[in-house]
């Protein structure tokens, strides 16, 4: 099966795809930036937790230049008593390097009704996330607008 693309040099539609790509990197900036903030109402109870272990997960991808890449993350186990039972339980974000090493004791915040929904206060990951997100969304916006406005004053230059 052979894909075609077809190149455009018209501003304007580069301009609304950009905005359309744009649109999709500030919805996810936006939800990846809040959702921290949501978990911080339902996790209210402050316990210290023991890190356990650090687990390991392989990623392979291929680069741009059609070599592979392998890179190894790190997810956090934290280990934690709460109304005098022992709770296990791994971390949603990982790191390369381990964001904590085995022995570290981390304060983490749990939801008092289920003790395995929690989240560590200091882990910055998912705000960084939300951040480059938003930057990169915000980037393609002006310049998608940019585009069509361009687009829009060379058009009206040439029909006059």
């Amino acid at each position: 099966m052979r894909m075609t693309f077809y190149r455009t040099n018209n501003p304007k539609i580069v301009g609304i795809t950009f905005i359309l790509f744009s649109v999709i990197f500030l919805i996810i900036g936006t939800c990846v930036s809040i959702a921290p903030k949501v978990k911080s109402k339902r996790c209210t109870e402050l316990v210290n937790a023991d890190v356990i272990e650090n687990i390991q997960s392989e990623s392979r991808r291929k680069s741009g230049n059609g070599r592979r890449r392998d890179s190894t993350l790190y997810a956090p186990v934290f280990q934690f008593d709460y109304n005098g039972k022992k709770y296990t339980v791994k971390s949603s974000t990982s790191s390369d390097p381990p964001a904590y090493e085995v022995g570290d004791v981390v304060k983490l915040k749990i939801n008092p009704d289920d003790p395995t929904d929690f989240y560590a206060p200091s882990d910055k990951t998912l705000n960084m996330i939300g951040i480059i997100f938003l930057i990169i969304g915000a980037f393609q916006l002006s310049f998608g607008a940019a585009s069509v406005i361009l687009s829009r004053k060379k058009n009206k230059d040439l029909s006059a």
